[in-house]
This record gives C-alpha cells, sequence and structure tokens, in this order.
C-alpha cells in the first residue's frame, strides 16, 4: 500500500471511531454539576497558623463553639458561639510547643466536654478541664512517646473513663489509660506495621468494644491497619489492609448505609482520597482512589443533600478551595467536586449548624491568613436530586 492509499485508509478508519460508527461504541458520561451548597458569610480571627479544629457545645448553652490549635505561636483559641453563625472574642490558652492535634472527651466525668491537645515541638500531651465558662490546664505534662503525631479518644478498657491513644512516628500506637480525674496512666506502646500517622476510634465489628483504626504512611508500608478492641484493653492487630498511597488523615463514617463503619483516608502529597468499605467480618475492601482537590488535608463527611447519604467536604491547601462531592451510597462520589472559595492554605474543617437554622455548615481553618472561615449552607434547588450512579446522568 502507498502512501496515499494509507493515509486516504486511515482517515475513513479515524472518521467511523470519532463519530460513534463503530457498534460497540457508548456515549461518554455527563460530567456532574453540583451548585455551590455553601456561601462564605463570615470570619473569626485566630492566633498565628491555625490548623486542627473542633467543634462542640463547651459551655452548654445550646450554641456550637469552636476551638482551634494555633501552631506557629503555641495557643489555642476558644470561641464561644452566638447562635446565628457569629461568635464571640476568642480566649487565647497557653498549650506547648507546636499544636498540632485536638480530642474532645470528658476526662474528668463532670458531663462538661474536656480536651487534650497534642504538641509536636516538645513532644507533649496537655489536658484542659472545662470550668464551663472557659478551661483549666490540669497541670500534668504528658509525655506519650518519640515524636507524636495524632490522637484520639475512647474507653477503650471499658472502665468507664476515657482513655487517649497516639500515634507515634517510629512504627508504634501509645495508649495511655484515663483515671477520671484528668490524668493518666504512662503510655503503654503497641507496635504497628508502618509510620502511624491519623488514627479514628469505632466498634468496626460490631462487638461492643471500640477498636482503632490507623493509617500508615512514610517510606515504608503503606495503607490502614486495625486494633480490634478486646475486654480488658488488650487489642488484636490485623494485617495491613490497602488504604491510599501516603495517607494522613482517616475519618470514619457509613458510606454504603448497611449500619457498619467504614473508613476514608487522604493522601494529600498524592492529591487522592481513598474509601475502605466495611465486609463485616473484619477486612475491608479498598475501592480506587479518587481526587477532591489539590493537596487534601483534612475531610468531614456529614449529609449535606438530606437524601440519607453522606457527603463529603474536603480542604484543599494549596487551591485555598472546599471540595464538596456528594455521595451515591454505595461508597462512590460525584466528580468533578463542587469548589468553594477560602482563604489562604485551609487546613481543619468541621460540620455544625453554627447559625440553628436545621442546616449544617461548615467551618475551616486558614492557616496563612490566621482565621476561621464560616462557610453557610444554602437551600438546594427544588426537585435536586442525583440520578443514579450508573445512569451517569445529570443532577436535576
Amino acid at each position: 500500500m502507498n502512501f496515499r492509499k494509507f493515509s486516504a485508509w486511515f482517515l475513513v478508519v479515524l472518521l467511523l471511531l470519532t463519530s460513534g460508527a463503530c457498534s460497540d461504541s457508548k456515549p461518554p458520561k455527563k460530567e456532574l454539576k453540583i451548585p455551590r451548597l455553601f456561601v462564605l458569610s463570615g470570619v473569626v480571627d485566630t492566633g498565628k497558623e491555625p490548623s486542627f479544629l473542633v467543634t462542640d457545645d463547651f459551655n452548654a448553652d445550646g450554641n456550637l463553639d469552636l476551638l482551634v490549635a494555633n501552631s506557629a505561636e503555641h495557643t489555642l483559641s476558644y470561641f464561644k458561639g452566638n447562635g446565628d453563625g457569629t461568635f464571640k472574642e476568642g480566649i487565647t490558652l497557653k498549650s506547648g510547643a507546636d499544636p498540632i492535634c485536638i480530642t474532645v472527651a470528658d476526662f474528668n466525668n463532670d458531663k462538661l466536654p474536656d480536651f487534650a491537645e497534642l504538641n509536636y515541638q516538645d513532644q507533649t500531651i496537655h489536658v484542659f478541664v472545662n470550668t464551663g465558662n472557659s478551661f483549666r490546664n490540669s497541670g500534668e505534662i504528658i509525655k506519650p512517646g518519640k515524636i507524636p503525631i495524632n490522637l484520639t479518644s475512647a474507653d477503650f478498657n471499658g472502665d468507664g473513663l476515657n482513655d487517649l491513644a497516639v500515634s507515634l512516628r517510629f512504627h508504634k500506637v501509645a495508649i495511655l489509660w484515663g483515671k477520671g480525674n484528668g490524668f493518666f496512666s504512662e503510655p503503654e506502646e503497641h507496635p504497628v506495621k508502618g509510620q502511624p500517622t491519623g488514627l479514628v476510634s469505632d466498634d468496626y465489628n460490631q462487638d461492643g468494644l471500640p477498636d482503632l483504626a490507623i493509617a500508615l504512611a512514610g517510606s515504608g508500608r503503606t495503607g490502614v491497619q486495625l486494633f480490634w478492641g478486646k475486654k480488658g484493653g488488650q487489642f488484636e492487630p490485623s494485617e495491613l489492609f490497602r488504604g491510599g498511597g501516603q495517607p494522613l488523615t482517616i475519618v470514619n463514617f457509613d458510606a454504603n448505609g448497611d449500619g457498619y463503619v467504614d473508613l476514608l483516608t487522604s493522601s494529600n502529597s498524592l492529591h487522592a482520597i481513598t474509601m475502605l468499605l466495611n465486609n463485616k467480618d473484619k477486612t475491608f475492601t479498598t475501592l480506587p482512589d479518587f481526587s477532591s482537590g489539590e493537596f487534601p488535608k483534612f475531610v468531614a463527611a456529614y449529609d449535606f443533600t438530606e437524601d440519607n447519604i453522606p457527603d463529603l467536604a474536603v480542604s484543599n491547601s494549596t487551591a485555598d478551595t472546599i471540595s464538596v462531592s456528594l455521595g451515591y451510597g454505595d461508597g462512590t462520589f460525584t466528580y468533578p467536586p463542587t469548589l468553594h472559595g477560602v482563604e489562604e492554605y485551609p487546613q481543619g474543617i468541621v460540620v455544625g449548624d453554627f447559625n440553628n437554622d436545621g442546616k449544617m455548615d461548615l467551618a475551616v481553618s486558614c492557616r496563612d491568613k490566621n482565621m476561621i472561615n464560616i462557610l453557610t449552607k444554602r437551600n438546594l434547588p427544588p426537585g435536586f436530586t442525583i440520578h443514579p450512579r450508573e445512569t451517569g446522568g445529570d443532577p436535576t
């Protein structure tokens, strides 16, 4: 075949392929266009480089409050909510050096939420006891182990007192048993299969005992490992489940509505989110990684569209956005995500009804602007719904 005939033949084939004339061709799926669900409605000034963020009704007045770690000035800022989406002037609390994580629980059994905060630079934990109007440092400086990364709380030994679990960089998790007065035991170390980062607790196998889920990242083995809770505060380590290339944060929620808690990790350096579905038999099925924005830092899961299916809100640090992906109810989510602009370098993200209108809003700490952005939930368009995933249709 000479060049001219070959070129003509190639052009015919190319036209057939691109025109959809082949019998097995399928129309491409449409990209889902989700309206913005939130509007930026306010800002709250914090200390320097706010990062980890939590919300609770700390003063029991019926309004949600905010507590944020200011990493660059070694403080925390406590903001009492007014119930209308605004907050009172912050109360500054002195932390350890470089606070990076906060966990909220009742550590002295007075029915008020207290908190423990983890400090990266001086490798300590400080516990703050709720006084009703503010907090006081318990005075105990806890040293959980070498290079602590993250912490969470639960009653791991079933004695009615909340304990602490801390991830330590060099392949360990430390458990500190609560004494019920805001103080804790010496750390009890447990080896893990990689370098632990984020960790969360729940009863994943529904045996009535709290378990621990640990994200593993770094240069060694990566993924998620479970510590199955046993009576008396014992743990049964699991094998390693695939759970993202470099998972740094990990989140609990029931993604597919089967009554069992699933897991989701974010790998910010890989710009990826990974879903692990609970198989109800102490194993997990890992779904393919998906994208929800650039450099995803923290994730919040909630049913924003009120269809009984949880959705995702993700802070994308290098893009200065919050991305929202709506759930299909099978562990998958809409793509592309809907982007909401916020101030520079968003970090911590929490969900709460800050203006008491019955709709869940977002609060986001923006590190490089020293502030928290409040994003108020908008009303959904009339008749808004998402077509089933297999149709590939647009939402209506």
